[in-house]
């Protein structure tokens, strides 16, 4: 299994509109080799990033932001990766700690609860 060092980079999302997502539509791209993931995470994660990196790989890191979103349920936090290659997920709790693997099937839209 590849090394999965912590990665750091620094950007900024606020200019992008990252608060406006209770009405921004999300496109998912699946089908043959790729799925997405939607996280719904608890409120610790609000306002921030989630990351994920493949299990086997170089232990490149992609993130989204935590939004919430409004449902006819009501509202939700969530943070969707909409297009990703069918194969198992690290999903980092923070910088350097890993908090829970998960895999993408394709053609599937999975679904995590994250606490």
């Amino acid at each position: 299994m590849a090394t999965n060092a912590p990665t750091q980079h620094t950007h900024r999302h606020a200019e992008l509109g990252a608060r406006m997502a209770s009405s921004a539509s999300v496109a998912l791209d699946i089908g043959a080799g790729r799925g997405a993931l939607v996280i719904y995470p608890d409120e610790r994660y609000r306002d921030s990033e989630i990351e994920i990196s493949p299990v086997e790989g170089d232990g490149r890191r992609v993130h989204t932001g935590v939004h919430e979103r409004a449902t006819q349920a009501g509202s939700t936090l969530t943070a969707i990766f909409g297009s990703l290659s069918a194969g198992g997920y690290l999903v980092w709790a923070d910088a350097n700690t890993v908090g829970t693997t998960i895999t993408v099937s394709e053609g599937v839209v999975t679904e995590l609860f994250l606490s």
